[in-house]
């Protein structure tokens, strides 16, 4: 082919070069010319086709060299896969060596390494994806299920091409890749968007394919049973847990998707990646937009939140093993430990999935609320800090966060009404995230075994350092604001709980989150000089910036006598007369009581 077309150069240029002589010197004798036109014609034809020409030599070339092994034998020339792949040489060739794995489940070197060079590029992408065709691909996908280690590179390789190419896959390409599944075909649609990032909607309409073919009976096509090996609702659930809008969708357009995924169909390696699409379908968008008859993400977020910890609880009862981490869970309600605040001193039982008022005390434009009751939350973190304790600290930590904020608002604004209000809320929060630990119910002298003695570690952690935990990180809490604490709070944690002493005291846990709470009220009135004149004095507890030494600070290990501690402890007892102290406190504590369920 090169000679050919070098030939068919060296013809255009003599055709080029000699028909105007030629036509010169008939002129000059008079004779005719009018055939020297088809030369012409024949000299422009050949410049037209030789830059095709090329391509098409490119194109072999590279289905012979840059995609894989030089052939053995001549093979024809794909004229309809040509056009299909818009004359793109790489296209082409790619197509071709990937229609040969679909037949024999082998993939050459050259083509894995080529292919991982243009996952990025969306023209190639979304180019090669129409040139292969949606069956196809399925089809390549299907032979790297259970492939060696070439055919999962390949794997890899082809879902990110997908995913690059997703935004542009029209409605015909996807209805094919999505439709006529049979047996195991729901592993290859699984697997080809288990990496790379994809288009919400693409990555939606595939996971509901999925899902669809997952739930038939072996009567309608559907698998006889399940490999839980290579279980295509793990991918499904990673893939979307990587895609906060794809996965919101997913559980809100079929609502009987949650309940089947937390309750009815389990995976036998699946937690993790459950657990990252129902936390991406329920903390990532949290706002106070829409209506609740054109509801936003946000809403829609906290419907789901809802949804989930009553399935939970549901669970629970009936003594099913969780679908999702502890850890899951736990940062779901720290994200709506706003609303499991408010909820804590109340029954809950309104039904409604969603909260549309926000309390008077609350800062303006807080995002819209989960509606949860008081014993599902009650369940439900009783498990969770009982399966993984330092989730304590996490649940902690986000109730004085929201503690802070809340009772700062209403200090700021000097509204006892409000500040009294916020007080309650801050105590039932506390009393029922410490009730759940179970630990105030221990008998005095009776000794804590491994889970409890871990939980007590994180109760004390985030109580010793509470109002050094960043306050300003922002609400709603995320994953990455959870993250910020850890540190802080495992550096406290690091002490051995039990070194003076083999059991605690019964209550103590009670007594260690009730100073907390109250702390953070005392410190919200000290911030804006609630206390009068009283704000202004010297205090041993309260350190050069104004802020209190957390309970750390005032009982350093190792010291004999806490004189910092003892200090704060007579100032709290104190009425402050002239100040709302006394009713604030006191309605915080009874809130606080009353919120364990022995008082209920």
């Amino acid at each position: 082919m090169d000679r050919f077309e070098r030939d068919l150069g060296r013809v255009e240029d003599v055709l080029r070069a000699h028909e105007p002589r030629i036509r010169q010197a008939l002129s000059h004798v008079q004779g005719d010319t009018s055939a020297l036109t088809a030369m012409r014609e024949m000299g422009n034809w050949i410049g037209s086709k030789r830059p095709e020409l090329r391509r098409r030599n490119e194109t072999i070339q590279s289905l012979t060299t840059t995609w894989g092994a030089d052939a053995s034998a001549m093979a024809p020339f794909d004229e309809a896969l040509y056009n299909r792949a818009s004359s793109n040489a790489d296209v082409y060739a790619a197509t071709t060596r990937l229609a040969e794995t679909a037949k024999t489940g082998e993939v050459d070197e050259k083509t894995l390494a080529a292919l991982e060079k243009r996952i990025g590029d969306p023209a190639f992408a979304a180019t090669l994806m129409h040139a292969l065709g949606a069956t196809t691909y399925r089809q390549v996908m299907a032979k790297t299920v259970r492939g060696d280690k070439a055919l999962q590179r390949l794997q890899v390789a082809l879902s990110k091409t997908l995913g690059t190419a997703s935004s542009r896959m029209d409605a015909g390409w996807r209805k094919e890749f999505t439709s006529g599944l049979t047996g195991w075909d729901h592993q290859a649609l699984a697997k080809a968007i288990r990496h790379g990032s994809f288009d919400s909607a693409f990555l939606l309409q595939v996971a509901q394919a999925i899902d669809a073919h997952d739930r038939k009976p072996p009567a309608q096509g559907g698998t006889v049973f399940r490999d839980p090996h290579q279980d295509p609702i793990v991918d499904m659930m990673a893939a979307l847990g990587r895609n906060p809008a794809a996965a919101q969708d997913f559980f809100v357009e079929d609502p009987t998707a949650l309940r089947r995924f937390l309750t009815e169909r389990p995976t036998v390696n699946g937690k993790d990646e459950v657990g990252k699409a129902v936390e991406a379908a329920t903390t990532v968008f949290r706002d106070r937009d829409g209506t609740e008859q054109n509801p936003s993400r946000g809403f829609r977020s906290a419907q789901l939140a809802s949804e989930f910890v009553e399935l939970q609880r549901e669970r629970i009862n009936k003594g099913g093993e969780s679908a999702v981490p502890a850890g899951t869970t736990a940062l779901i309600l720290a994200a709506y430990i706003p609303d499991a605040a408010y909820v804590s001193e109340r029954s809950g039982l309104s039904g409604a999935r969603v909260r549309t008022i926000n309390p008077s005390h609350w800062p303006p434009n807080e995002p819209w609320g989960a509606q949860f009751r008081t014993e599902d939350l009650r369940v439900v973190m009783t498990e969770v800090f009982e399966e993984a304790p330092k989730t304590v600290s996490t649940l902690m930590a986000a109730q004085t966060v929201w503690s802070e904020r809340v009772l700062d608002h209403n200090a700021a604004r000097g509204d006892r009404d409000g500040f009294a209000g916020a007080a309650k809320e801050v105590g039932a929060g506390f009393g029922l995230v410490t009730d759940a630990t179970g630990l105030a119910r221990i008998a005095e002298g009776q000794k804590l075994d491994d889970a409890q003695e871990r939980k007590m570690k994180a109760i004390m952690a985030v109580v010793n350092t509470g109002l050094a935990i960043p306050q300003k990180a922002g609400w709603p809490i995320t994953a990455g604001v959870v993250g910020a604490w850890t540190s802080l709070i495992e550096d406290s944690a690091k002490t051995d709980v039990n070194k003076n002493q083999a059991t605690y005291e019964a209550n103590t846990a009670k007594a260690r989150s009730e100073f907390l709470a109250t702390q953070l009220m005392a410190q919200a009135m000290f911030d804006h000089g609630l206390f009068g004149q009283e704000a202004g004095s010297s205090l041993s507890f309260r350190k050069p910036d104004g802020t209190l030494m957390t309970l750390g600070e005032m009982t350093p290990e190792g010291a004999l006598q806490h004189p910092h501690f003892d200090a704060y402890e007579t100032w709290v007892e104190d009425d402050h007369e002239g100040t709302m102290w006394k009713r604030t406190k006191k309605e915080l504590v009874d809130a606080y009581d009353g919120a364990f369920s022995e008082n209920k």
